[in-house]
């Protein structure tokens, strides 16, 4: 847990939030992401005709957010100690090996603010699939996907996932991103409209 809280830098500062969730709940949201039955293929930048910036995804806006959303943004990110947003969105991500995800943006606005969690419930450094964060042009941090992280950067700084290894142990890389995304109130609106809400239990088999 996390006791003091922390001061983002508003244009490219990443922090690494490790032990956020507890030994139970990391196998919960694994075996919530294993059993998810809602993907559909999304893209981490512009949708041009090259299909291989897709991979399995969700976007989840908050008027249809779920027992996990909720789970995660009312008890494990309050554990952080620092301030958390009224988010406007969630979107999965599950990376299999040959996906080629894009460095972007998630956000417009200097406010923009992501939370994202890793998926699943074990990760070794060899499997591939880290984050790698860009600033200038360069990059300035690369993150393993360790089960039970939380990572807090500005929505502007570029961002995406490194391709998976061959030799993983599970049928993906799962995450999830929580996005603040001032602006884009009506956007989240008119898309959550054409999408059902997020009823699916967490943990799994609770309901």
């Amino acid at each position: 847990m996390i006791e003091n809280a922390v001061t983002l830098d508003k244009r490219n500062q990443v922090v690494v939030i490790d032990n956020l969730f507890t030994v139970e709940e990391i196998e919960y949201i694994h075996e919530y992401f294993l059993r998810f039955d809602g993907w559909q293929f999304i893209f981490d930048d512009s949708p041009e005709d090259d299909t291989a910036n897709y991979s399995l995804g969700r976007v989840i806006d908050q008027p249809n957010f779920g027992e996990f959303e909720n789970f995660c943004i009312d008890y494990a990110f309050k554990r952080a100690g620092i301030p958390i947003p009224k988010f406007h969105r969630c979107v999965y991500n599950a990376f299999r090996f040959g996906d080629a995800p894009g460095i972007h943006l998630d956000g417009e606005h200097l406010d923009a603010l992501s939370f994202l969690v890793y998926g699943n419930r074990e990760w070794h450094h060899t499997w591939g699939g880290e984050t790698v964060f860009m600033v200038n042009e360069e990059i300035s941090d690369i993150v393993i996907p360790k089960p039970g992280r939380c990572v807090v950067f500005p929505g502007l700084v570029p961002h995406g996932a490194k391709p998976l290894s061959r030799n993983h142990d599970y049928p993906a890389r799962y995450s999830a991103v929580f996005q603040y995304c001032p602006g884009q109130e009506d956007a989240m609106m008119a898309h959550a409209a054409s999408q059902p809400k997020n009823t699916r239990p967490f943990p799994y088999g609770s309901n």
